[in-house]
């Protein structure tokens, strides 16, 4: 990919993200996540504001009227527009831990103590739009 004159560089085609999905792309060291919402492009960092989980591998809905992204992870929400942090991670456990041994059971209440210090942060947006067939970013460096 070359520079281009006005800041602008193709990162994908239009034909690679169907309305409402996302893609991940790497572009001058940065993981992004470029996102379609049915023709309108957004791109923001691919890396989870909570613990570095891939964004574009989890879900784009729409809540209230406000299109998010959850992470596939811990299951935080991100305003896809704004970037911000709409909620923290969901901790509980995926299971009875009533059924686990004893020091498994300890093992996984030590852990939970440690993510609770754990912050999310809001993620960094990008400009990102369509010109012709080519999806194009722009990142101030």
């Amino acid at each position: 990919m070359a520079n281009s004159i006005d800041g602008w560089e193709t990162i994908a085609k239009a034909s690679e993200l169907p309305s409402r999905s996302m893609k991940h792309v790497e572009y001058k060291g940065k993981e992004i996540a470029i996102i379609n919402l049915d023709g309108k492009y957004y791109a923001i960092n691919d890396r989870c504001g909570h613990m570095n989980a891939p964004l574009s591998k989890g879900e784009i809905r729409n809540v209230q009227g406000k299109d998010i992204v959850t992470c596939p992870l811990h299951f935080s929400t991100f305003d896809i527009v704004t970037g911000k942090k709409l909620s923290e991670p969901v901790m509980s456990p995926p299971m009875d831990m009533a059924a686990l041994p004893k020091p498994l059971q300890d093992a996984f209440a030590h852990a939970a103590q440690i993510m609770a210090f754990v912050k999310t942060y809001d993620m960094e947006t990008f400009e990102a739009k369509r010109d012709g067939e080519d999806i194009k970013l722009k990142i101030n460096s």
